[in-house]
Order: C-alpha cells, then structure tokens, then sequence
C-alpha cells in the first residue's frame, strides 16, 4: 500500500480526471473504473459531483484549490483480497488519520491496470467552512500506511523498502550539504562527493525552474518527496537568505579616534581671559595704597588744626 499526495486543484479538473472525463472513451470504457463510495454528493454523474464540490468550497472562499486528490495503490499480491468494500475501509481508515473528515470525498477505483489502486478526491473545506488540517501531510501519509499495512496484513513492496532506505540514505546527505549553503552551483558541488546529482525541471509555460530531483544513480525523487524543505522553492530562499545574511552582517566596529581641532588663537584667548581675571581677583586683595610721606602728612594734620581754630572764633 502506497499513497502519493498529489497536487490540489479544482473539482471540475480533478474529478473530470479520475471519472475520464477528459480520456478517450474508446479506451477508457465504463468497466474501466467506477465509483466505489462517496459522502456529501449529490448524484453520481460528472456534472453532478462537480457542482456537489463547487457549492462545498463555497464555504471558504479564501481556500486555493480547494479540492484533494491522492493516489492510493497495492502490490499485485493483495489483489485477491481488493473487493470494492475492502478498498473502502482501508480509504476511509486511511482518511480518518489524515483528519479528512467531516467532509465531501469520493473515492474512484481504476481496473485499467495491473496495479491495483483507487483514488480519493475530497473537499479541503469541511462541512462546517475551515479547512482540513494538512500540516505534515507526507509524514502522516507515510505513518498512516505503514500501520494499515500492518494492521491487515498487507504486502510490504520489495521496491518500497528500496524506497524508503534510498530516501533515508540521502535526507541525512542533503541537509549536510544545505549547511550555510549560499547558492545552486556550491550546494551541487558538496552533493558530488556523496554520489547525490541534482536535476531540474522547468515549466512549460513560463520555461522558469519549477521542481528539482535528486538521484543517487538507482533512484530518483522530487526533492519535496524525501522532505518538504528539500523542494526547488524552499531551497532556493533558503541559499537566497544565507547569502543576504552573509552580506548583510555586522562587522566588527574598528576604534574611533576623535581629535579636537581648536584654534591655537582661542586657546590663547581663553588663557589669557582667565590669567587676566585671576590677577584682578588677586590685586582686589591684596592692593596697597600709596607710598606715605612723613613731611606731607604732618603738613595736612596742620591744616586741619587752623581750620577747627578759625571756627571756634566765629563762634
């Protein structure tokens, strides 16, 4: 049992996918799948399941993409065992530990392959308007199958213990060499040792980078497949800000030195104010009078002498 997360979109996309809207109906004939179980639909049409999804979704508007869809697969082993109400419970077992529920889903069984498998396509609003808790989806997922796998006996896949210990093998090598990893050429240069090359895939449309895969030689996986941080987008932000913060870090303050330019006249100036305002601070204490002339003082004493005798014979 292997699930594949695969990328949300619209109902009339999605569902026209899995019913073969959009197939060759020469091809892919009414025995070739059918609708095994569904929940919160109103017919069984294409039309019908469509306009069910579009009036759910209309509870949260603010929901891109609103609709689910993931592969659900067995190895041919198992196929004896795959009636349409087995592969119903393993689903709706399978949609409980992702938390999808309370919600509209239905699931589509494929025969026209050697690979058994069905797929779920559901509402990512609930019936209540928020959306489905989807954090950590691929980690879920992985756990999720593993003990359903367990729980039924289920055949564990030579090729996906090959898968699982490929991807265990190069996450630990990969988030080595993300380690402040600057850019795509340094970050592909580290990985070469470890036998990991890099490869990437551009969109149709706009001929931009668009995804990245890594192969160790016997394996290849999107790079959002062995962890969701190895995806093209988070990476390139990741070398995009270790390089930013490189450039961007403060650098060690070299001393300031500070001189003091001062004209040599106003240093003058001001010694010169302060030894001028000193001194006449100084001479206010210490200023003597005159020099005393014996002679001239007995003189004055005389004078004043008369003066006093004159007044006295006016009287």
């Amino acid at each position: 049992m292997i699930a594949k997360i695969l990328r949300s979109g619209i109902a009339g996309d999605i569902v026209g996918y899995v019913m073969r809207e959009f197939h060759d109906k020469e091809k892919y004939t009414a025995d070739t799948w059918r609708v095994i179980d569904s929940d919160g639909i109103l017919g069984n049409d294409y039309r019908k399941i469509v306009e069910s999804f579009d009036i759910g979704t209309s509870l949260n508007k603010r929901k891109s993409n609103p609709i689910g869809h993931i592969s659900v697969s067995f190895d041919k082993s198992d196929l004896p065992r795959l009636t349409d109400d087995f592969m119903v419970l393993l689903a709706k077992e399978y949609m409980k530990k992702m938390s999808i529920i309370d919600t509209q889903y239905i699931i589509v069984r494929h025969l026209e392959t050697d690979c058994p498998h069905f797929h779920i396509v559901y509402n990512r609003v609930n019936l209540h308007g928020k959306s489905i808790d989807e954090r950590t989806n691929f980690k879920r997922s992985a756990e999720a199958t593993k003990s359903i796998k367990k729980k039924y006996g289920l055949t564990f896949s030579p090729k996906k213990k090959q898968y699982e210990d490929a991807i265990a093998e190069m996450k630990p090598k990969i988030q080595a060499a993300m380690y402040r990893c600057k850019s795509w050429d340094e970050f592909q240069r580290r990985l070469a040792p470890t036998g990991i090359s890099v490869r990437f895939y551009n969109d149709r449309d706009t001929c931009r980078p668009q995804g990245i895969r890594f192969s160790n030689g016997e394996s290849t996986f999107n790079g959002s497949k062995i962890d969701r941080a190895f995806s093209y987008g988070r990476l390139d932000k990741f070398f995009a800000k270790n390089a930013g913060i490189r450039e961007t870090r403060p650098q060690r303050p070299s001393p300031i030195s500070v001189t003091a330019k001062v004209k040599e006249a106003s240093v003058t100036n001001v010694v010169e104010n302060i030894i001028e305002t000193g001194c006449q601070a100084l001479g206010g204490l210490f200023q003597l009078g005159p020099t005393v002339d014996p002679e001239e003082e007995a003189f004055i004493r005389a004078m004043k002498k008369k003066s006093k005798k004159k007044k006295g014979r006016s009287i």
